[in-house]
């Protein structure tokens, strides 16, 4: 009987929460949207009956502070993928993180589809190494599933001490199962800027990241480019996650006229439009964008304002397509909610979010099948085997002997070893296209431009750098331009 009172009590304190969350929510929504009132007290109702229910008849007796922040969480999830509910002590992690030293896996995750996914791996980093690709799904992490579980607690979960291990679980598209892999954690430095002069006339410029230092450190770059006489930029965001809002307003002004349009954001808040600075502006050479699938946020800002400006060419696959804003509101009890409050649209009116950025000449880097296979490739024993026995120059060395005469037998002999590397591998069920594995090689060569020399996406913004003179390049990038986009 006194089991049955308790009961009948806490099922009155449901009914009393009830009552008291309907007036505080009443409260809240005539201040902003009246009209959604009825239909969200209709449904209080239905939320404490269950409350009550759960109390009184589920074989155990829950933490009431455990059902609300299980109700908080499973509410945000409908809403979007980043929209997160932060408990107290998540809270308090996540204001006092600094940049001290952790031991990551050097890639940007995010969830799509309800999947949690790879943006993009950085290069150089232990993701990198394993070869770990944008759109790869991750369904477990240490055989734990990450279904329902965000962004932040999946990277909380991938972050640990330096040289201990994390076991992914991949499902990628095109492989019949899943993919287990072990990751060594590692200090992740990822350097935001490289900049190279290619075929001592070609400003290569590639943006890794949007932070505080980027702007600068492409300033530096058109130093060097003017200093070198240069003829055209190419600006490669491939697979550049994003990164901070202001730093690409920043790049996008080293490009545009001052006071021009790089995006604005809108959402229930007055639109906000985010415009290139005054001053700013580098010399206008011809310019062509790289970009493909692991390119998103911030990166996808940049290429959108360009194109849409008609600045310069955008070349590649169409981008990620992430962009919104989220903003955190601190709550009782030291706890906070982030949410969705607006998106990015490109000075066009496009809105980025989910869509992606539709380049001016769609050009895969390499077909899926040859990307899985380039992976495979990644710190390859025949491939470092194939360098340490030929030279670090064997590239240059290859193009000499497909040009060299017939009779010249020291040329025949190296290609015969080439192609004896291309046989081997095929045994191992790679086989890539002869410009595939000159890329793969060039990955493993001491010699960083050997990574841009021998990319076919690279080679082909240089070609289009000698086809498209500045005054043109708008007229040609709207005759291009994909009706999707539109």
């Amino acid at each position: 009987m006194r089991s049955i009172i308790l009961h009948l009590k806490r099922a009155r304190s449901y009914l009393l929460f009830g009552l008291i969350l309907a007036i505080q929510i009443s409260v809240c929504i005539v201040a902003t949207n009246a009209e959604s009132t009825d239909e969200l007290l209709e449904n209080i109702s239905l939320f404490t009956e269950v409350l009550a229910r759960i109390q009184q008849e589920h074989v155990d007796t829950p933490q009431a502070k455990k059902l609300m922040y299980g109700a908080i969480k499973g509410m945000l999830q409908t809403l979007d993928p980043y929209s997160q509910f932060f408990e107290p002590e998540t809270y308090k992690e996540f204001r006092t993180q600094t940049h001290g030293t952790y031991g990551g896996l050097g890639m940007e995750i995010g969830v799509r589809n309800s999947r949690l996914t790879v943006i993009s791996p950085f290069k150089g980093t232990p993701a990198y190494q394993v070869g770990m690709q944008t759109d790869d799904f991750i369904s477990l992490i240490d055989n734990q599933p990450t279904t329902n579980m965000t962004a932040h607690d999946a990277a909380k979960k991938m972050r640990g001490e330096p040289g201990t291990s994390v076991t992914l679980t991949v499902i990628r598209e095109g492989e019949s199962e899943p993919i287990e892999v072990v990751i060594i954690r590692d200090v992740i430095r990822i350097q935001s800027v490289e900049s190279y002069v290619l075929d001592s006339q070609i400003g290569y410029l590639r943006i890794n990241q949007f932070r505080d230092t980027t702007a600068l450190d492409v300033d530096q770059a058109f130093e060097k480019f003017t200093q070198q006489g240069i003829k055209g930029i190419i600006l490669d965001l491939r697979s550049n996650p994003g990164g901070l809002l202001r730093s690409a307003v920043d790049i996008a002004s080293d490009f545009l006229p001052p006071n021009q349009l790089v995006v604005y954001t809108k959402g229930k808040q007055p639109r906000k439009d985010h415009l290139t600075a005054e001053g700013a502006q580098q010399k206008p050479y011809p310019l062509v964008v790289l970009v493909n699938r692991g390119s998103a946020s911030a990166s996808e800002i940049v290429a959108a304002a360009i194109k849409d400006h008609q600045r310069g060419l955008i070349l590649g696959e169409r981008t990620f397509g992430k962009a919104s804003v989220q903003q955190i509101f601190p709550l009782g009890n030291d706890a906070a909610v982030k949410l969705t409050i607006a998106r990015y649209f490109s000075p066009k009116g496009t809105d980025i979010h989910k869509v992606g950025i539709t380049p001016n000449l769609e050009d895969p880097w390499f077909s899926r099948s040859e990307s899985q296979m380039l992976s495979r490739l990644i710190d390859h024993q025949s491939l470092k085997s194939f360098i340490e026995a030929n030279g670090d120059d064997i590239l240059v060395r290859i193009e000499a002997a497909e040009d060299a005469s017939r009779d010249d037998y020291q040329a025949a002999g190296l290609l015969r070893k080439y192609r004896r590397l291309s046989d081997k591998l095929s045994k191992e069920q790679i086989v890539l296209s002869d410009e595939a594995l000159k890329y793969a090689l060039a990955r493993e060569t001491e010699n960083e431009r050997d990574d841009y020399k021998y990319d076919p996406q690279v080679a082909s913004a240089i070609r289009q750098l000698g086809l498209v003179p500045l005054q043109g390049v708008g007229l040609d990038l709207e005759s291009s331009e994909s009706p999707a986009e539109n």
